[in-house]
């Protein structure tokens, strides 16, 4: 008896799939099903169907309350991104053009501790200590060569050797870091941008803004060398 109330479920199942426009035929039936409710009570089909919808309406609104709030702060780190350019493009001392870098990074993207490594050896000399030069044959830089070759600012924690290149002594109390390559595959050199919150830097967040920043920097450096040019002329 069991096995043949089985089958005809699975018929009735299959005949349900089948014709999806059942109850739009017969609407009455569905007044008579009734669904166990997470709660215990039963409650019909329609009940049922009401109230997933209304879940389903309520995942939408958190997702777009979430899309809408995510818009809003890259527009207004985008704001700051256009001001900071127009601050710096008329800058012409390395060494103040790459402070207020750093004033604005902390000020604007809450970082604790930015360090710069640049390959341009001229130049992170004329910074004063705010940019270091940097070896292509430094074995631990080579370690970063994957993160550069991604073209995109990387987020989240690196192992300890990595730590302790980027922020020495420091590296210990930095809870989470950003990795902004400067120029294609990092020609220019890096960024490392430290956070002692351990959720401010984290895998798979948005890194518009230092990604466009890294292409400001970039602009400059490749500007470097005709702006020596024009000093000495």
């Amino acid at each position: 008896m069991a096995e043949e109330t089985t089958a005809l479920e699975e018929i009735v199942a299959d005949f349900l799939r089948k014709n999806p426009d059942f109850f739009e035929q017969y609407p009455d039936i569905l007044e008579h099903i009734e669904i166990n409710h997470g709660s215990g009570n039963a409650v019909s089909l329609i009940e049922r169907q009401v109230e997933r919808l209304r879940g389903a309406n309520r995942a939408l609104e958190q997702r777009l309350e979430s899309l809408v709030t995510i818009a809003s702060e890259n527009e207004k780190l985008i704001s700051r991104l256009h001001r900071l350019t127009l601050e710096l493009a008329p800058i012409e001392s390395h060494r103040a053009f790459f402070q207020r870098l750093e004033e604005s990074l902390r000020e604007d993207f809450d970082a604790d501790i930015v360090r710069l490594y640049l390959m341009d050896h001229g130049v992170a000399a004329e910074t004063d200590g705010l940019a270091a030069a940097v070896e292509t044959e430094d074995p631990v830089f080579e370690s970063f060569r994957p993160l550069l070759d991604k073209g995109a600012a990387t987020c989240g924690r690196f192992n300890e050797a990595k730590m302790d290149f980027l922020f020495g002594e420091r590296g210990p109390w930095v809870r989470s870091t950003a990795l902004v390559p400067i120029g294609p595959n990092g020609a220019h050199g890096m960024m490392a941008i430290g956070s002692s919150d351990q959720s401010r830097f984290y895998p798979g967040m948005g890194t518009l803004f230092l990604d466009l920043l890294a292409e400001v920097i970039t602009s400059r450096l490749s500007d470097a060398e005709p702006r020596a040019q024009r000093r000495s002329a």
